[in-house]
């Protein structure tokens, strides 16, 4: 017979959980994270896991939207109500928020390849209001931005990504120098996208 939770004992095992996912995310990753290990680090049983979750892929996969709309609401937030982002100010914003990205859990699942195989396992009305990280935060940006004439949307967050996809090169590109490399990397996109007073387009 199924446990019956409060409602406040509810709230507390999915943030166990979601914790525990993160951290297994980041040892372990998807395929070798097991539903016994998400379990015992929340302290429920396994039963009782699939009172909230049907898969430990679902589990991730809320885990892992969640964090990527965090990150993206704490970065307007230091936006705030300000008007149009100067190449700099649009610099610093992106450098910061992809070194969070770098230093979090969703690296392991980059690196090891797992975010399309923990998509392939998503039904499909999980996916439905599913988007990617670099067009959820493209999209946001444009209302901060005085774009040059002919930047499309597009561009922006497929340059977006193929800046991020760097993260991925640490060790080839050179540890000592990568920092440096990134911010180069996402003031010169900058610097081809936006349009500042006094300067020529």
């Amino acid at each position: 017979m199924a446990t019956a939770f409060r409602e406040n004992e509810k709230e507390q095992i999915k943030a166990n959980l979601k914790n525990a996912a993160q951290q297994c995310l980041g040892k372990f990753g998807v395929r070798k994270t097991t539903v016994d290990q998400l379990v015992q680090m929340a302290g429920i049983s396994k039963g009782a896991f699939y009172i909230f979750y049907p898969s430990k892929e679902i589990l991730f996969f809320t885990v892992l939207e969640e964090f990527q709309g965090t990150l993206i609401e704490d970065l307007f937030t230091e936006i705030g109500n300000s008007g149009s982002l100067s190449i700099q100010e649009f610099s610093e914003l992106i450098y910061g928020l992809y070194k969070k990205v770098g230093q979090s859990f969703m690296m392991s699942i980059i690196q090891n390849q797992e975010f399309e195989y923990l998509i392939r396992k998503i039904p499909e009305e999980y996916l439905y209001h599913h988007k990617s990280f670099d067009d959820m935060l493209a999209k946001r940006l444009l209302s901060h931005l005085k774009l040059k004439r002919n930047t499309e949307d597009a561009l922006i967050a497929a340059s977006l990504r193929a800046i991020f996809m760097s993260l991925l090169h640490v060790k080839e590109i050179g540890e000592k120098e990568f920092d440096q490399v990134l911010k180069l990397l996402i003031t010169g996109f900058a610097q081809q996208i936006i349009e500042e007073d006094g300067r020529d387009e």
